[in-house]
């Protein structure tokens, strides 16, 4: 990893702190950068404060750079807990990771535009320039395959690269670009000074799980029992209520072999995305 992932997971961690609980027990709970390191934080401070104290240990919140530096931090066994987008999970399980729990509703691939923009279907994104988040976020990955599939619909349209799902929705905001590849969870948690100026367009909705939730085998398997039966029942409490309600999600369910395939079947364009990005 290089110093600037290194360099920015120190600041979350100054950020958020730790809870007092089990000295003995810390876990190093990694949410992928879907958003800032302050949303993250913020949004998922609930989430962590709920599993200290069910399993009276102290948790902290991790995140890296970007995705790709998520995706080495993971492998290389620096986080114990992790919130990952699925097309990594394959990858994550070789290491020892176990799927734990997986939000109930799936991925949902949209575009973000302009109030006053005249796109609402396939063909109008023709001529336009579109706006890619981080090339390994789930939402790219996705995004650009589907794009891909439908060129025949779309024709000639220019993308444009931005380095995470902020900047690219930001860019729409600011009529830099015409629209922007991403997902509800980051349009939800985008400043509301944005936001207002802008309209989602849902495109397709993929049967495959957003993000899912994965414990490190290290744990011991008592601990790992303990934090899916922890966040199996998060939303009973009124916070793990707010939670969902916020980030457009109703819930946990268990991760299935399934999940899995669909999310392995992404592991080619992971790999090709790496190798070209090298």
């Amino acid at each position: 990893m290089n110093f600037v992932s290194r360099a920015y997971i120190c600041l979350v961690l100054c950020c958020c702190g730790a809870v007092a609980g089990d000295e003995n027990l810390t876990i190093r709970f990694g949410i992928a950068p879907f958003s800032s390191a302050a949303s993250i934080v913020k949004t998922h401070r609930p989430l962590r404060d709920y599993l200290s104290e069910r399993l009276s240990s102290s948790v902290v919140i991790y995140t890296s750079v970007n995705h790709e530096a998520f995706l080495n931090d993971g492998l290389e066994n620096r986080f114990d807990l992790i919130a990952t987008p699925a097309h990594f999970a394959p990858f994550f399980i070789e290491k020892g990771f176990v799927p734990l729990v997986k939000y109930k509703t799936p991925l949902d691939l949209i575009f973000v535009v302009r109030n006053d923009s005249a796109i609402a279907k396939i063909s109008d994104l023709k001529g336009k320039r579109v706006g890619i988040p981080d090339y390994l976020s789930l939402y790219y990955v996705v995004g650009a395959r589907w794009l891909n599939e439908h060129k025949a619909q779309i024709g000639d349209y220019a993308q444009v690269r931005e380095p995470g799902h902020a900047a690219a929705i930001s860019s729409v905001a600011a009529g830099k670009i015409d629209a922007a590849i991403t997902g509800t969870p980051p349009f939800t948690l985008t400043a509301a000074s944005f936001r207002s100026r802008l309209k989602a367009i849902e495109f397709e909705k993929v049967e495959l799980p957003s993000l899912i939730t994965m414990a490190h085998q290290s744990l011991g398997e008592e601990t790992i029992a303990k934090l899916q039966a922890a966040l199996k029942a998060f939303h009973t409490t009124k916070e793990g209520e707010e939670f969902f309600h916020f980030m457009g999600y109703d819930g946990y369910l268990t991760v299935t072999p399934s999940d899995i395939e669909s999310a392995n079947a992404f592991r080619p364009y992971v790999e090709q995305a790496l190798k070209d990005n090298r």
